[in-house]
């Protein structure tokens, strides 16, 4: 902290109110890290400054130290109830952890003390109630090594949201490989929670040949911190060849909030002979621009994708573009090392949100 301010001319740190509008300046100009420092030396000097308070607020929350911003927001309310820009905060930082009806209630509370104000009026239609529905489609292609013939995918999926806790979906995989044809039928249900989220999942392939005759998923997801995730996701599946059962532990760190996410798990299956196999994925999402995504992932794990579990290593790269504010063009590839055989696939897919 020391060492940020000593950045500032001496005349500036001998005047709390000079280094204050240095900080607002460092805050305005993306420069957020700097801005807490100064803001700390300016609230030490003078703790009942609540423009200090908020500005390190707004400072802290664009770290994604939602904790302490949230703390800081709590502190002006409390010396001045009617600042609309703290409630703003306090909105924002509901609305990150997915706390819907909490950042609608102090968004409300900011329109009500600033119906003026363009950013809390842009934060309470940011706020309103979106689509409730989500289509996703996608088809790919794989090409296979040593004149094998190739797989194909189709699948379909619909969602529905109900309130701001409750997320229903269906999908259906229809698949052929080594001329086999299978289709698969998934159902879904995402319970929000207020620091995270859990799910149960449940499918199965009707004539099953190498996709599960039956599988149960369950999982979920708990915000440890302002910025990492862990999760854990776990199936059971019959195979036609036997039963595979699965354990997925993993971490989510937001390297940088709402741009750059980056998630770890590792892979534990007892496979169809009882045989225990381990490996792990990394895959990273970053948020170039408003309507660009990029993804880029490697796993080196098992896999019980053919009717019995193999080892494969695989990169994986994929752009989500944003077509218009409801639909969405996913493009994605991937290239294998199965063993007996390489696998290179191509994606296309879209969603849409009605």
């Amino acid at each position: 902290m020391i060492a940020i301010a000593l950045e500032a001319p001496a005349a500036v740190q001998a005047d709390p109110q000079a280094l204050y509008q240095a900080a607002v300046a460092d805050r305005r100009a993306g420069r957020p890290a700097e801005a807490v420092g100064k803001l700390e030396i300016v609230l030490a000097a003078r703790p009942d400054d609540v423009d200090a308070r908020l500005n390190l607020g707004l400072a802290l929350l664009a770290l994604g130290r939602l904790d302490e911003a949230e703390a800081a927001f709590i502190a002006v309310i409390a010396r001045t109830p009617d600042y609309a820009a703290a409630h703003a905060g306090l909105a924002r930082i509901a609305q990150r952890r997915g706390d819907l009806a909490t950042a609608r209630r102090e968004s409300a509370e900011a329109s009500r003390l600033a119906p003026a104000d363009t950013e809390v009026a842009a934060l309470a239609s940011s706020l309103v109630e979106g689509p409730r529905w989500r289509l996703d489609v996608a088809a790919s292609r794989s090409e296979l090594s040593g004149g094998l013939k190739d797989w194909s995918e189709a699948r379909i999926a619909v969602s529905r949201a109900v309130g701001d806790r409750w997320n229903g979906a269906l999908a259906v995989e229809a698949t052929e490989r080594f001329d086999n044809r299978n289709t698969y039928i998934e159902a879904r249900l995402d319970r929000r929670l207020d620091s995270g989220g859990v799910y149960i999942a449940l499918g199965g392939a009707p004539d099953a040949d190498y996709r599960p005759e039956l599988m149960l998923g369950l999982g979920g997801q708990m915000r440890l911190t302002d910025r990492v995730s862990a999760t854990l996701d776990a199936s059971a599946a019959r195979y036609p060849t036997g039963a595979v059962t699965a354990i997925q532990p993993g971490l989510i760190g937001e390297i940088i909030p709402d741009r750059l996410q980056v998630a770890a798990r590792w892979i534990a299956v007892r496979d169809e002979t009882g045989d225990f196999r381990h490996g792990y994925s990394v895959q990273a999402r970053w948020q170039a621009a408003e309507r660009l995504g990029l993804r880029l992932g490697y796993a080196d794990a098992p896999e019980s994708s053919e009717g019995f579990t193999v080892d494969v290593s695989a990169w994986n790269v994929g752009v989500d573009i944003g077509l218009t504010d409801r639909l969405t063009l996913r493009l994605g590839a991937v290239s294998e090392d199965r063993g007996a055989y390489d696998r290179q696939e191509a994606t296309v897919g879209l969603g849409l949100r009605f």
